[in-house]
């Protein structure tokens, strides 16, 4: 539910998520949610656990890099309650290319399209407002779902660096995946 005693601006509303802007008060949950080392192993962030301090260092250093990013908060449209973070970063409005990262910290709601739908909403905000042509990313080969959400919502794999990560003992790839604007009818 909403901590706030006004509702979240929507940015962008999708039928169960909308984006809206990160708050200083939302540094208690992001701590709490990037305190999980399966959160953070999953992001690429093996090993990490960040403090409060950090998610206020973090939300404070977002609202000022608005020339090359722009982060949102995803939130479930029906309870307005705060479920995870995503951005476009490397914004390059020059070459119209942006690189995409998600985290739903709330682990509750893992697997049910929410993922997907942000990623969406967030692939229609660069091609629409900030007129982006190609998105990118990288995900791990040990995070299936999160690949499976990017197919999902319209991106294509272009590349592997073969055993480029190592973790909790084994190697996996690092893939690259992409959505262009013309891809899907965009």
């Amino acid at each position: 539910m909403n901590n706030f005693l006004h509702p979240r601006p929507v940015v962008l509303a999708g039928e169960k998520v909308f984006l809206s802007h990160i708050f200083a008060e939302d540094a208690a949950l992001l701590a709490q949610w990037f305190a999980d080392l399966e959160l953070t192993a999953l992001l690429g962030q093996q090993g990490r656990s960040f403090t409060l301090e950090q998610e206020q260092q973090w939300i404070a250093a977002r609202a000022n890099a608005v020339e090359h990013e722009r982060t949102f908060a995803i939130v479930l449209r029906d309870s307005e309650r705060l479920i995870g973070t995503c951005s476009l970063h490397n914004i390059n409005l020059l070459h119209s290319t942006a690189e995409l990262g998600i985290a739903i910290g709330d682990k509750t709601v893992w697997g049910r399209g929410y993922g997907r739908e942000a990623v969406q909403l967030l692939i229609e905000y660069g091609f629409r407002y900030l007129n982006l042509y190609n998105i990118s990313l990288w995900v791990y080969s040990f995070n299936e779902r999160a690949r499976r959400t990017y197919l999902a919502a319209g991106f294509r794999e272009v590349g592997r660096l073969h055993g480029a990560v190592h973790f909790n003992g084994q190697r996996y790839d690092r893939i690259l995946m992409e959505v262009t604007r013309n891809a899907g009818g965009r």
